[in-house]
Formats: C-alpha cells, sequence, structure tokens
C-alpha cells in the first residue's frame, strides 16, 4: 500500500483551517488590491528585469498559502486509509485532470490575450479543487449508502 507517502491526517485540518482566511485574501488581492503593509519590501527587486523601489508580497503570500492549504487538504491521509479509499483517490485525481484540461483549452479560447494571465494563475487551484471536490463528494456518498445497510 502507498499511504507511505501521503501527509499524516492533521494536515487535513490545518489545510482546511489554512484555506479559508487565504483564500479570502487572494480574492480580495486580486481584485481590490488589498495589501498588507507589513509585507511591503523597499529595494527587494532594484537592478533586476524589473525596477520597483517598493515590492509588497501580499499576492505572492496568499497564492503560496492557499496552494499550501489545498495541498495538505488533498495529499493528507484519511482516518482510515486503505485500498479502496486509494483506488477512490486514482479515480478523482483523474477527473481531475480531465476538469484542469478542460478549463485550459475553454480559458485559452475565451480569455487569451485580456485576462489570460489571471486566469492561469487562478487555474493553478483548479486541479486541487477539483480532485478534493470529487475525493470528498465521493467519500460522502459512499458513507451514506453503508450507513443505509
Amino acid at each position: 500500500m502507498l499511504t507511505k507517502i501521503l501527509l499524516p491526517h492533521r494536515f487535513q485540518m490545518i489545510g482546511w483551517i489554512m484555506f479559508f482566511p487565504l483564500a479570502l485574501l487572494l480574492v480580495l488581492n486580486s481584485f481590490y488590491n488589498y495589501e498588507f503593509d507589513w509585507l511591503t519590501w523597499e529595494g527587494f527587486r532594484v537592478g533586476g528585469l524589473i525596477d520597483s523601489e517598493n515590492e509588497n508580497f501580499t499576492n505572492e503570500f496568499s497564492i503560496i498559502g492557499t496552494f499550501l492549504s489545498l495541498f495538505f487538504i488533498a495529499f493528507s491521509k484519511e482516518k482510515q486509509e486503505d485500498e479502496y479509499i486509494q483506488k477512490l483517490r486514482l479515480d478523482s485525481l483523474l477527473v481531475a485532470f480531465y476538469v484542469y484540461s478542460l478549463l485550459v483549452v475553454i480559458g485559452t479560447l475565451v480569455f487569451y490575450s485580456t485576462g489570460y494571465l489571471q486566469f492561469m494563475g487562478f487555474n493553478l487551484f483548479s486541479i486541487q479543487l477539483a480532485f478534493i471536490i470529487r475525493f470528498k463528494w465521493v467519500m460522502h456518498r459512499q458513507q451514506n449508502s453503508l450507513s443505509l445497510i
């Protein structure tokens, strides 16, 4: 069984606790330009490809934090991990990749040259979100069917 490569179950709760505030921060920063003052560093990228005297890292912080929280949720063990749950994980990962691929194709056709970079930035999270939604939905449906027996 390949459960040794999964994170311990406690990371799932850590991921859920991190996800909501960081996803909200990502939306606020992306659409309303909300920034934390304590994440502003003066002269960080002077002399580089992009010259900027003041650089605020709220966007980077929210992207990395949201990505890590979804990673913790998706790739941590369930309370009881067995071969059937491993099969559900693999099936959910395949469905998530299909959803991601479809979103890339549709997004390229619809958003190219207008908001494509922003679309691709948000699309970073689609494969993890699709996996989590599908996996949790199948697990919930399976628990309901077992409780009826």
